[in-house]
């Protein structure tokens, strides 16, 4: 019989596999599928283009698939990813308390880690990284709400919801007044701005295309101080906040922790996500696919309402069917479980793959391939992660790089292959 070695009081150990709630893991398996079906557009064209919208050069079925990306799973997978990142810091940290003495410090070392990975993998990767922004703003999760309340963290997602909406309206509010006194200065001023992302854009489809590795190195960083700089940081780090405490929220009010006592709630926001969220999606698709966030007048900030209002809208509707699916037996739905259980490896995986497909210093199809046929290898190349994953935790514990992140944060090296 297998001894089991249980820590002493205020060491650290990670979460064991059996305590994982395995709805969450479906779910963020569910979330990588539609992360990848947005991110496959970005592989193939500069991080600074999502300024401009949908890509207009796009045609007929390639046309199509990007449009149906651009409303229906665009914005909604991100915000699904982030809910579930809040919940993972409440179960942590409550988990944590029972285990050590400083859980707080147990919590910072992890993200430190992620910073590391996210820088690496922004840097070095891909300029699209999410992660040292999710690292980054968990910082600020942990300091202001690692024992507030369920309905107060929901408050304050709500304020940090409204934040980018008043940054957006406010800009909108500045550029039109400025419209009235003096309109060629601003189209001037607009001009020149559109002309530099322009150029940048172009520049950086050439690095992507025929330089080195060294240089798209460079260019990446470009990309990502030019995204993150300025007020860019706040812009997406307050959205990004809104979320986690949301889905903090939902971990303090143990929604996830008793489904069969909650069912009533998910198909009310099966209902109302769906109701609110298409009706808004279809308006932001059909008149606000050249949303120019750059250049945010009051057109642009109305649809950029509806654009938010969609993402959260559809998140809970998408969150909410699989968690009924599975509830009501829908047993295929356990397939997205071990891919989610390392979804850290997985979505390194993805920029690995296929930038090494798409960029001058691999393959070299930069451009070469149309969004369709893009979306059908991204599809191909995640039912392959599914099964890889299926066998990977069949033999190993964890993910590479959940291994070595938990390692880390462990400060000691974790076991990693299962006893056969």
């Amino acid at each position: 019989m297998t001894q089991i070695n249980l820590p002493p009081a205020g060491a650290s150990a990670p979460v064991q596999g059996n305590e994982r709630m395995h709805i969450l893991d479906i779910l963020r398996g569910f979330a990588l599928f539609g992360i990848l079906m947005m991110n496959i557009e970005y592989f193939q064209r500069p991080m600074q283009a999502v300024m401009l919208g949908l890509d207009q050069t796009q045609t007929g079925i390639n046309y199509a698939v990007g449009w149906f990306v651009f409303v229906f799973i665009q914005g909604k997978f991100y915000t699904l990813f982030s809910l579930l990142f809040g919940i993972g810091f409440v179960v942590f940290l409550d988990r944590a308390r029972a285990r050590v003495s400083r859980p707080r410090w147990l919590f910072s070392r992890r993200l430190l880690i992620l910073v590391l990975i996210g820088a690496l993998h922004g840097f070095f990767i891909w300029s699209g990284d999410i992660l040292l922004l999710y690292a980054l703003t968990g910082f600020l999760l942990l300091l202001f709400f690692h024992k507030t309340s369920a309905s107060r963290l929901w408050k304050w997602a709500i304020v940090f919801l409204v934040i980018p909406l008043i940054m957006f309206w406010l800009g909108a509010w500045s550029i039109e007044m400025a419209m009235q006194s003096n309109p060629k200065n601003v189209m001037a001023m607009f001009t020149e701005q559109q002309e530099a992302l322009l150029g940048d854009i172009a520049r950086g489809e050439l690095i992507y295309m025929q330089g080195s590795y060294w240089e798209a190195v460079q260019w990446r960083m470009h990309e990502m101080i030019a995204l993150y700089g300025g007020g860019g940081l706040l812009f997406f780090g307050m959205s990004v906040l809104a979320l986690f405490a949301l889905g903090a929220s939902c971990a303090r009010a143990g929604i996830f922790q008793d489904v069969a006592g909650n069912i009533s709630l998910f198909k009310r926001l099966v209902f109302l996500g769906y109701g609110i969220g298409i009706p808004a999606a279809l308006i932001f698709g059909i008149w606000g696919t050249d949303l120019v966030l750059f250049y945010p007048n009051y057109d642009a900030a109305v649809f950029y309402v509806f654009q938010q209002l969609a993402n959260i809208a559809l998140c809970f509707a998408y969150l909410s069917t699989l968690v009924l699916l599975m509830h009501y037996g829908k047993r295929w739905v356990r397939v997205f479980a071990p891919a989610g259980q390392m979804a850290l490896t997985n979505y390194l995986l993805q920029s690995i793959v296929f930038t090494l497909i798409f960029y001058g210093y691999g393959l070299g199809l930069y451009g070469e391939v149309g969004r369709a046929g893009a979306t059908f290898m991204a599809i191909i190349f995640y039912v392959g992660q599914l099964f890889a994953s299926q066998w990977w935790l069949e033999r190993y514990r964890y993910g590479p790089a959940e291994w070595l992140w938990r390692s880390l944060t462990y400060g000691q090296r974790q076991p990693f292959k299962k006893a056969m």
